[in-house]
């Protein structure tokens, strides 16, 4: 499972690779996530059918998880909003069985994690707005899954006026 970058460019399409690039606002969206949580990283991620293609992150945790990686969609903890698209929050990853042996979980010692499926204004699952840490967090904001999956409407939004669309 080591991430390829030349099958990240067959996924993202040139529009949706200009779209991350130009948008300034993914990365301060990025940065509020992680002072939200307070957790080190945050990322975006869209879903292909297989695939978790990672297209913009925060990281002054340096996980190592870049721009342009892929992983199995099945191997993540984000593929969870393909069956049940809600906010999701595990405090304490190690604790928890139906995620702890995760290939991902492993490969990046996650042990928190927080995250909202990015849904594009005409309802389609475009991918995920996560954030992890190494470290496990309470979550106790009573506020934070709505305030979550705030910002992911406004990334699917942001997508969804720079993608192509058909007629």
């Amino acid at each position: 499972m080591i991430p390829s970058v030349i099958t990240a460019h067959s996924l993202l399409s040139a529009e949706e690779r200009a779209a991350i690039a130009e948008i300034e606002a993914t990365t301060s969206i990025l940065q509020l996530v992680t002072r939200l949580t307070g957790m080190r990283f945050a990322g975006i991620a869209k879903f292909t059918d297989l695939d978790w293609i990672v297209c913009s992150v925060y990281d002054p945790l340096q996980m190592g998880i870049s721009v342009d990686d892929v992983f199995d969609l099945e191997t993540t903890l984000c593929s969870e909003f393909c069956i049940n698209p809600k906010t999701l929050f595990i405090p304490e990853i190690s604790k928890n069985g139906r995620f702890a042996t995760r290939p991902v979980v492993k490969q990046f010692a996650i042990e928190s994690y927080a995250g909202a499926p990015i849904l594009l204004p005409d309802g389609r699952l475009y991918g995920a707005l996560c954030a992890l840490d190494s470290r496990s967090m309470l979550f106790d904001d009573p506020n934070l899954p709505e305030t979550l999956s705030l910002f992911a409407r406004l990334i699917g939004c942001i997508f969804f006026a720079n993608l192509p669309h058909e007629h």
